[in-house]
């Protein structure tokens, strides 16, 4: 339940901060057409290995879209592919809309 212009900006700012191999996810009510209101709720894997660098990109990804679509919540959940999996990697991938 994004405007096209919104997709376009929070796809533009995921490629330009993250890697061509990693993806993105819209989750939760906004991903369901048949909810209303709720947060920007996105779920991301990435290949990046350096931790502050994983987390220096989720605070700018945030400011990128806010910047381009309005003020509106954001929540991003970022998987960086290793280590012990997390039941929200697992709704997020199944219950989401693939972006990237």
């Amino acid at each position: 339940r994004l405007e096209n212009y919104e997709v376009e900006a929070i796809c533009k700012a995921f490629k330009a901060l993250f890697l061509d191999e990693d993806h993105l996810w819209l989750f939760g009510s906004r991903a369901n057409p048949n909810e209303k209101g709720g947060d920007i709720d996105l779920y991301i894997e990435t290949q990046i290995s350096d931790y502050q660098k994983i987390v220096d990109n989720r605070i700018q990804l945030a400011i990128d879209i806010k910047s381009e679509i309005g003020e509106q919540k954001v929540d991003i959940v970022i998987n960086p592919l290793r280590g012990e999996p997390l039941p929200i990697y697992e709704a997020a991938r199944k219950q989401g809309v693939q972006l990237i």
